[in-house]
């Protein structure tokens, strides 16, 4: 039976140290540009998801907590814990 180690990189927010899983998948990818492109561009829309902010945080899109909205706010987002319901400024 062969076998092959891979390496892959799975974005981690930089404010409450989870990851992403939809549907018990984590969003992977080779590079660690390519994961951070998969989860600021949810379901392939870049105006939602996590947000990349200007000095390098990565944080997750979580609606629970202050921290996350201040941030989402500064970068012109407002999440909602509706997922159909996301407002840019």
């Amino acid at each position: 039976m062969p076998i092959r180690q891979v390496t892959c990189f799975v974005a981690v927010c930089d404010l409450c140290g989870t990851s992403e899983t939809t549907a018990d998948y984590t969003p992977h990818g080779p590079t660690e540009q390519a994961v951070i492109d998969i989860v600021t561009e949810k379901w392939g829309d870049p105006s939602s998801g996590w947000t990349h902010t200007a000095d390098g945080r990565l944080v997750c899109d979580t609606v629970d907590d202050e921290a996350h909205r201040t941030v989402h706010e500064e970068a012109g987002k407002t999440i909602s814990s509706c997922a159909m319901t996301v407002t840019f400024a």
